[in-house]
């Protein structure tokens, strides 16, 4: 079942991230230009993740679906490390922007391997606009 969260979902306060996510603002509406420069700092595997989390706002993807479907696979032995690495590319970007990162995860459930990734709504709008260069 496909897991969608709201804006004010409770749960995008329980995610697994850590000072990336609480130490800055969020995204808003007047991040246009700044998003625009993120996304043009980041490493090529780290943008294709954060435009295919984007492109599903608030939807909760395995990292499984990442490395096949944003990475184009092969889906290794640890996908989970894999997507962790690639979004380390964020962090030019991140360090520069003064915002939080733009995704939140959380880590699989007990006896479950493997993260999920998510991108709140109205942050997913901010990037997708500044990607169809509106900033």
């Amino acid at each position: 079942m496909t897991d969608y969260l709201s804006e004010v979902d409770p749960r995008w306060a329980e995610h697994s991230g850590e000072e990336g996510h609480y130490s800055a603002p969020e995204w808003g509406p007047a991040d246009l230009q700044r998003a625009a420069a993120f996304l043009a700092e980041l490493a090529p595997q780290a943008r294709q993740v954060l435009e295919y989390l984007a492109r599903s706002p608030g939807r909760r993807i395995h990292c499984t679906e990442l490395v096949d479907k944003a990475l184009g696979g092969p889906n290794e032995s640890d996908p989970a490390r894999r997507v962790a690495g690639v979004l380390s590319g964020m962090s030019k970007g991140h360090s520069n922007s003064g915002r939080r990162l733009p995704f939140y995860w959380w880590e699989a459930p007990e006896g479950s391997a493997g993260a999920t990734y998510a991108v709140r709504p109205s942050v997913a709008a901010v990037f997708l606009a500044a990607q169809l260069g509106d900033a």
